[in-house]
């Protein structure tokens, strides 16, 4: 406990040698870490925080990868884990009541059924330090109470509603292919920029559904396209009779079907609803970043030219936002602060109610008339804006890994 200093001469080390005391503690301790930097030079992401529960948007990602990459929305789980898995570098236990959380989600996020793999730990060959429902001597481990605790809670909720059309994140597997084919800098993926955003709207306790370009938009009051570097048919006309608002990330407009750049340069057919022009990109090395008004960006860089004046602007006078009316434009690989200021800029517009979750590792999900609250952490939390809510499972106040189910008023 106390103060410590360090000092030095300019490029001697002094950032480098405090950002590897914060990272040995975000490691080795699961803590709240705050860093104040001007210009900010090092991003800690949480490490030990969700060691045996998994970060708290992976699970729910990948659910509404899967639904939305279905005709009719109906998916299920094959392959649920019970227990200590045995194919990671390292296979902690689940935290207790992760199974059951994690069954739960996956029925908020419209799965039809949950299959854990396996029944019973395999006492021989090569998956016999993968955890099943039952131990290898055939009596019920954690994961089997687990799962009974689930069905119950099943029975109780009852039937599940569709989703909320609230946000429509769009998202095509060619984005991902054409990055990872053509990075132009290591790290830039359009599958994990998706995450990133959905990340993002997850953050403010908005609910969020992933559909294909060309996919109906109907209903929905906000979208989101994190990277789209080749825009189908049909797609730009669609977004211009799209009357709420519209967020448009790095790179997308900047193929054309044959990977070549537009000949009216990135991003494209796009132009005719925000007029910029991206002239030059740059990627930036793992380390560097750009700094804005309290954030900064990393890994990517567009140059634009514009007539626009810049929503958001890096010290450097490079726009990092641009906004015409509904459409905003991001020409970076945004963090945490910008995404949630652009995001919560585009959700006020569209009139959807957000409720700003931070890091504490809460996660909401609305689904017909029900809400489910899933704790993440490692510590009790106490749901706030819930007011004369009918609880049908648990109250505001939640242990880790737990999950609270309620009815609006």
């Amino acid at each position: 406990n106390g103060l410590l200093i360090v000092t030095g001469a300019t490029g001697s080390g002094k950032s480098s040698t405090v950002a590897a005391f914060v990272e040995e503690i975000n490691q080795t301790e699961a803590r709240n870490i705050i860093t104040i930097e001007s210009p900010i030079e090092f991003l800690h992401r949480p490490k030990k925080a969700y060691l045996r529960q998994g970060q708290p948007d992976i699970a729910a990602f990948h659910h509404d990868l899967y639904r939305g990459c279905t005709e009719h929305g109906r998916w299920w789980v094959m392959e649920q884990q019970p227990g200590p898995v045995n194919w990671a570098r390292f296979n902690p236990a689940p935290l207790p009541g992760m199974v059951r959380l994690w069954t739960l989600e996956a029925m908020a996020h419209g799965a039809e059924l949950v299959s854990y793999f396996r029944w019973r730990q395999a006492p021989f060959a090569q998956e016999q330090m993968h955890a099943g429902l039952l131990r290898p001597d055939r009596v019920d481990d954690v994961g089997a109470h687990e799962a009974r605790l689930a069905a119950s809670d099943i029975a109780t909720i009852g039937p599940v509603g569709a989703p909320p059309k609230s946000v429509a994140l769009v998202f095509s597997y060619d984005s991902d292919w054409v990055t990872s084919i053509q990075p132009q800098g290591r790290g830039f993926s359009a599958l994990r920029l998706a995450f990133e955003f959905y990340t993002g709207l997850r953050r403010l306790g908005l609910d969020v559904d992933i559909v294909a370009p060309g996919a109906s938009l109907d209903g929905y009051k906000m979208v989101v396209i994190p990277s789209l570097p080749i825009l189908p048919d049909g797609l730009v006309a669609q977004l211009s009779v799209f009357d709420g608002p519209i967020v448009i990330g790095p790179r997308t407009g900047s193929k054309t079907k044959s990977f070549s750049i537009p000949v009216d340069l990135p991003p494209g057919a796009l132009q005719s609803l925000i007029p910029v022009k991206v002239m030059r990109v740059e990627s930036l090395r793992d380390g560097v970043t750009e700094p804005g008004d309290g954030f900064a960006i990393s890994r990517w860089l567009e140059h634009v030219e514009t007539g626009l004046a810049a929503e958001e602007v890096l010290q450097n006078g490079h726009g990092a936002v641009f906004a015409n009316g509904r459409v905003r434009y991001l020409a970076a690989w945004p963090d945490a602060v910008l995404l949630d200021k652009v995001l919560q800029r585009a959700a006020q517009e569209a009139a959807l109610e957000m409720i700003n979750l931070g890091t504490q590792g809460v996660r909401l999900r609305r689904a017909g008339d029900l809400f489910f609250a899933f704790n993440y952490s490692t510590t009790p939390v106490t749901l706030e804006h819930v007011n004369n809510a009918d609880f049908i499972l648990g109250a505001p106040n939640r242990a880790p890994a737990d999950v609270a189910v309620w009815r609006a008023a």
